[in-house]
């Protein structure tokens, strides 16, 4: 019995080292586990920082974007607006200008048909005129200094006196030839 006896107490003695040993090596397991555990913190915390001033940067740039964008905005609908007042502009000064041009071809027609009126007769008058004043050349040496004659335009002699009357007389002659 004394060696049955023994046996039990070493095996009594051996099952709690066996079980100190598990306990243990299970309590180095589970220091290991929770320093791991640590250093997967650490690193996701190192992750939060870095996330962070990432997040702190884009937000950064995002109001500077922002504030950029407000101000490109801004400038685009003064361009839009000045734009709009120019394709304004010039459509009026293109009304206006088809206007005048519109103005200058009835100036123009009226100008040929008056001319095409009065200029026949014109450059009959001055025709006959230049041959008239070739004939009566010779004549007008012979004609005494108190009674000058001279052509008018239609080619016959008009005899001139120094007279205010006669004088304006032909003035309004050759207004009214002008027109």
């Amino acid at each position: 019995m004394a060696t049955s006896s023994r046996r039990k107490k070493s095996e009594k003695a051996v099952q709690p080292r066996k079980e100190d040993a598990f306990l243990q090596r299970y309590n180095v397991e589970l220091l290991k586990c929770i320093d791991d555990m640590k250093l997967k913190r650490d690193e996701v915390h190192r992750d939060i920082l870095t996330l962070s001033e990432e997040q702190h940067k884009l937000e950064y740039d995002v109001t500077q974007l922002t504030g950029q964008l407000a101000r490109v905005n801004e400038s685009l609908c003064k361009k839009m607006k000045q734009q709009t007042e120019c394709d304004e502009l010039l459509r009026e000064y293109e009304e206006a200008f088809n206007k005048l041009l519109y103005g200058q071809q009835t100036l123009l027609a009226n100008v040929r048909r008056a001319v095409n009126t009065v200029a026949p007769s014109v450059i009959l008058e001055e025709s006959e005129a230049a041959s008239l004043s070739s004939r009566q050349a010779p004549r007008s040496s012979r004609m005494s200094v108190s009674t000058r004659a001279e052509t008018r335009a239609d080619g016959r002699r008009d005899s001139r006196r120094e007279s205010r009357t006669d004088y304006s007389h032909q003035e309004s002659r050759a207004e009214s030839m002008i027109q």
